[in-house]
């Protein structure tokens, strides 16, 4: 994958895997381009021509199943870690053939140092997977362990219908915790955090900040778990326990994706 991932991009041309769906895609983005640097805001937009990033959000979910994004980008939509919450690359080789969002991003940082020299369609097409690839990282069910099984590919009852329990987190959360509300409205209620919280929470790259959010995630897996038996009624008290922890993670990737992009589009 390192010496193919803007290879292939390049000679890529436009069923979702969705992760944190719609409002919670297009949040995200939103949060990152509100913390952009104007030096990074101007070079993002010579290949973007000013679209929000917003609006590439959902990008790879879109081409999931279209080749030949279907085998390019396979795999980048969650990571791996271990019981330690640790996501060293012994263990994404390991357990994922390094074909996840981590160690995508540890590939982009370095292929796009040079970015300038590249063409542009294949600087957009990396920007559309980046926007995209952090926020995947930092949804509960796209992060693997390597002792459990986080996926939630089952059905539950989700506030009275039928749900797969990958799309509750996906999903049904944000847009019940605070019904109605849209991405913008979420963007304006997350990016409230001062200089020295943002500092610390974008500290690092991609191995840490997932590593970080694993820390966080890693005992929700136990929420949907009673007596050893899974549960299969999810209410809105459900909903009120999961929404603070669904908010903390859209905000740390929002923040993380505006530092990702501006360490790269920022010189």
């Amino acid at each position: 994958m390192k010496k193919g991932i803007l290879f292939i991009l390049a000679f890529a041309i436009p069923q979702l895997a969705m992760a944190w769906g719609y409002v919670g895609h297009k949040a995200i983005a939103e949060i990152a381009e509100r913390n952009l640097t104007p030096k990074a805001k101007a070079n993002i937009e010579r290949y973007t021509a000013g679209t929000p990033l917003h609006e590439y959000s959902l990008w790879m979910d879109e081409v999931a199943s279209t080749p030949p994004y279907n085998k390019a980008l396979a795999g980048w939509h969650a990571s791996i870690a271990d019981v330690d919450c640790t996501s060293e690359k012994i263990i994404r080789e390991r357990y994922r053939k390094s074909r996840d969002g981590v160690t995508a991003m540890e590939d982009f940082r370095v292929q796009l140092k040079d970015y300038q020299s590249l063409s542009d369609s294949t600087v957009l097409t990396a920007i559309k997977c980046i926007v995209h690839i952090v926020a995947d990282f930092h949804c509960p069910t796209h992060m693997r362990f390597v002792d459990l099984h986080n996926e939630g590919k089952y059905a539950v009852e989700f506030l009275g219908e039928r749900w797969d329990y990958h799309a509750v987190w996906d999903t049904g959360i944000v847009e019940a915790y605070h019904k109605g509300w849209d991405y913008s409205k979420y963007a304006d209620h997350l990016n409230v955090l001062q200089d020295k919280d943002i500092k610390r929470i974008t500290k690092g790259w991609a191995q840490q900040w997932f590593e970080d959010s694993c820390s966080e995630v890693r005992p929700i897996i136990y929420w949907v778990i009673n007596d050893g038996k899974r549960v299969e009624k999810l209410d809105m008290e459900f909903v009120n326990r999961c929404g603070p922890l669904a908010e903390s993670q859209m905000q740390r990737a929002g923040y993380r994706l505006a530092a990702a992009l501006n360490t790269i589009f920022g010189k």
